[in-house]
């Protein structure tokens, strides 16, 4: 079976995200980062079709920013020598969070659901 990618995003919408996104993080000193992050991944997946089925980013900065934090530090430490493991573990960090939207399971916050790993 042959997959058909679709990409179905403007380049205006491109625009104002990378406007909006980089004046915060701009304005907060760079704290904003990984919410402007999850907003790019957000709107690549909002546009992205894989045979006529659309995905969905369902991560978060807030969960984001432990990840991004030990990045920056290990990438520091290591004078850039962590930045090829850092880029893996963000690529591992937005996969685990893209879904298609018709797969997605319902959050519920009954104790039943909770994953305990």
């Amino acid at each position: 079976m042959s997959k058909t990618f679709e990409f179905r995003g403007t380049g205006f919408g491109y625009l104002w995200l990378l406007i909006w996104t980089s004046v915060i993080s701009i304005i907060t000193l760079g704290l904003y980062f990984p919410w402007a992050y999850s907003a790019l991944q957000r709107w690549i997946a909002e546009n992205t079709y894989v045979n006529n089925r659309q995905l969905v980013f369902t991560g978060s900065g807030f969960q984001f920013l432990g990840h991004w934090l030990l990045i920056m530090i290990l990438t520091f430490i290591t004078l850039g020598l962590y930045a090829p493991w850092a880029y893996c573990q963000l690529k591992r960090w937005e996969t685990e969070n893209t879904y298609f939207v018709d797969e997605m399971i319902p959050q519920s916050n009954t104790p039943a659901t909770i994953n305990n790993c």
